[in-house]
């Protein structure tokens, strides 16, 4: 790394850093205001709270790094401009492009930082957070019904349904796959309703497949009415959040996907979103940096405010589309896009094209501007 480098990076990871904890803190004096009352009447005792805040802070991590990213960046960028430092880095011969490799570094660096916090802890504090949320606090108890939830046994069986209402104690559209000790298919079930009663699992109109060592059909499918089964799980093993694709762990996450795609099942794309989303919000944090950078070093705007207002507009806008992307990925009303003969799925479509189009429209004023 050359020496502007070292001393953009320098300059860079302090604004980072005190935008992280300012977000971070924020955050948390929000949240403790809103949970104020419940804080008060029921008396929960410091050690409780310290404990939920801590497995809060990264929830605010991975959302919050890039808005600081954007912040740090485009005001140190902006302090590159009006001191001329851009202008002596151009008369040596340094393009704008090449001006930016320490911004994408810190956000490289920062990017890889999200990843294995979204993946590695993220599933293990929302665990925690969650039980003492639901054991000390008021809003607990919730009747709103919970999408797409997936779990594991011991036995290698995979339990997914499509909706879990949690006062009912009930589950639509459950399918369990059972594998063997080698991930074989054995046996595959579904059902349209599964209600947990004190004595098992009671299955309503559904379909037991039973399949051969290649997933091939052995016999005919039974149907059945009602059946009792037993199973090892309950709808308190649904309601962690590690049955919530937003929260599982990438591996879980791409194999529950093949697998459930190996028995047809079409409604994963909910899950499909989530696997994109593990991937593209850690590069948030590079796009943000290229658009901070490309913003606040316009000729045109540089040396005054309006260059930083640009830069987070962009950014601002970047997110929005980020958003309404992952929303239509998750709806049935995007359609694949077809380019040079291929067919392109819409959750690619809507996961990706947003982050695409930010690096076009950044890379596209930087070299406009050498």
């Amino acid at each position: 790394m050359r020496i502007l480098d070292r001393y953009a990076v320098k300059q860079l990871i302090p604004v980072w850093i005190w935008c992280l904890i300012v977000f971070i803190f924020l955050s948390c004096l929000i949240d403790i205001f809103e949970r104020l009352d419940d804080i008060l009447r029921y008396r929960i005792p410091l050690r409780t709270l310290a404990q939920y805040y801590l497995n809060f802070i990264p929830f605010i991590f991975v959302k919050a790094s890039p808005i600081a990213l954007l912040l740090s960046g485009s005001f140190v960028a902006s302090r590159l401009s009006r001191y001329q430092e851009l202008l002596a880095m151009s008369a040596s011969g340094t393009s704008l492009l090449r001006a930016s490799i320490p911004f994408l570094f810190l956000g490289w660096l920062v990017s890889l930082a999200v990843f294995l916090v979204n993946d590695r802890v993220i599933p293990k504090t929302a665990v925690a957070y969650e039980q003492i949320k639901e054991a000390h606090f008021r809003g607990k108890k919730t009747d709103a019904p919970i999408h797409n939830v997936a779990v594991t046994d011991a036995f290698n069986r995979l339990y997914h349904a499509r909706m879990l209402e949690v006062e009912q104690k009930e589950l639509t559209e459950l399918t369990i796959l059972e594998h063997d000790l080698k991930n074989r298919p054995l046996k595959n079930l579904h059902a349209e309703r599964a209600i947990e009663t004190p004595h098992g699992w009671l299955l309503l109109n559904g379909t037991i497949y039973r399949l051969n060592a290649k997933g091939l059909l052995q016999g005919e499918p039974e149907f059945f009415v009602e059946r009792l089964l037993s199973y090892p799980v309950t709808i308190d093993t649904f309601r962690n959040p590690q049955a919530r694709p937003e929260t599982m762990r990438f591996g879980h996450l791409r194999l529950l996907i093949a697998r459930l795609k190996s028995i047809n099942i079409t409604n994963v794309r909910e899950f499909q979103v989530a696997l994109w989303s593990k991937l593209t919000m850690p590069l948030m944090n590079v796009i943000v940096c290229l658009l901070a950078f490309a913003g606040s070093t316009q000729p045109q705007l540089r040396g005054n405010l309006r260059g930083l207002g640009m830069s987070l507009g962009w950014g601002l806008l970047y997110y929005v589309g980020v958003g309404f992307g992952e929303g239509l990925a998750k709806s049935f009303y995007l359609a694949g896009v077809p380019w040079r003969g291929l067919q392109f799925p819409p959750v690619i479509v809507g996961a990706l094209l947003p982050h695409a189009l930010a690096v076009w429209w950044a890379l596209r004023l930087l070299r406009r501007n050498p």
